[in-house]
């Protein structure tokens, strides 16, 4: 089981590739403050919340409440990172607590992993998993991730750059 937060679940899901973290984690466990998150995106016509809402449905996402230790944990690491948000922090307090991975984009809760030492991955390592395994495309997967910030998803120049660089390597 891998914990995620909402950037990957949002933006795999415009992407029309939610099931990208279906075939390379099994099951995903997301923070209730993280489903509330997306599920807001709802209320407001975005699509990509309906899918999200539907794979937990499906019984493939697992919102999960985080007990009383775990509540605090979370205030003590945003105690640490300031910047960081209740969902960002209840998920990688969560995955640490499962011993897993998190889903995670943000650069200040990539950071605050680190500092706990839970592994992370973002959306555009799942994407390039996802092509490692063979499971989508490298043509499909440029035209995704040049499409991204259109999406409104924020991504560097550099980022991109690096990506790029990464895809090639696995051709």
């Amino acid at each position: 089981m891998t914990v995620s937060n909402s950037t990957p679940l949002i933006y795999l899901s415009k992407l029309n590739h939610l099931w990208l973290l279906r075939e390379l984690f099994d099951d995903i466990l997301v923070p209730n403050l993280v489903f509330e998150e997306v599920l807001r995106g709802k209320k407001l016509g975005f699509q990509d919340a309906g899918t999200v809402e539907r794979a937990e449905k499906e019984g493939w996402i697992n919102v999960r409440e985080l007990t009383e230790e775990q509540s605090l944990a979370c205030e003590n690491l945003i105690d640490s990172f300031p910047q960081l948000s209740k969902a960002d922090s209840s998920a990688i307090i969560l995955a640490k607590n499962e011993e897993d991975i998190v889903c995670i984009d943000d650069s200040v809760a990539v950071k605050a992993s680190e500092a706990l030492g839970v592994k992370h991955i973002g959306t555009l390592g799942i994407i390039l998993k996802g092509v490692k395994e063979g499971l989508i495309g490298t043509e499909e997967v440029e035209e995704m991730v040049l499409s991204l910030p259109d999406y409104g998803f924020h991504i560097s120049h550099g980022l991109i750059n690096e990506f790029v660089k990464r895809l090639k390597e696995i051709r």
